[in-house]
């Protein structure tokens, strides 16, 4: 697991979705002004949709496979309580359109607050909990030499 994940660059990529989240939440925190909010939410959606395939083809099957028991315990955990992270924010993205956004301001704001708690719950317990046990587990993991 070690040489397979760094989770530099996985933090790297929190550290951006949570700016342009940070963003988008600012421009919904007022429902009685409509803003110009498609530029953040489909930067969001490009950033986040890269990171969460990273996780999931890379990440948890890396962890879940790890002879480390708390982080095998704790991604199998993680995925089944925040799995569907991927699905929510799709569906939210395709729910609402430019159009919708408009007539449906305050509406809108409160979904993507939603979303955006969501998403900085993960991106919090994520690295809080599961990417320092990842990389505990790679240290402790003897490294195979090539043949």
């Amino acid at each position: 697991m070690g040489q397979a994940m760094d989770v530099t660059e996985l933090k790297r990529q929190h550290d951006e979705i949570s700016l342009v989240a940070t963003q988008l939440s600012e421009a919904v925190g007022d429902e009685n002004a409509p803003r110009q909010v498609a530029r953040l939410r489909w930067q969001l959606a490009r950033l986040l949709m890269t990171h969460l395939a990273l996780e999931d083809r890379l990440l948890y099957p890396a962890a879940m496979h790890s002879s480390h028991d708390e982080a095998r315990r704790t991604a199998m955990t993680m995925q089944q309580e925040m799995g569907d992270l991927a699905a929510h924010f799709s569906s939210y993205m395709t729910a609402w359109s430019d159009d919708r956004i408009l007539r449906d301001w305050p509406a809108f704001c409160a979904q993507t607050r939603a979303v955006l708690a969501a998403l900085g719950d993960r991106v919090d317990c994520e690295n809080r909990i599961l990417y320092p046990l990842v990389v505990k587990a790679a240290a402790s993991t003897p490294q195979r030499k090539a043949s």
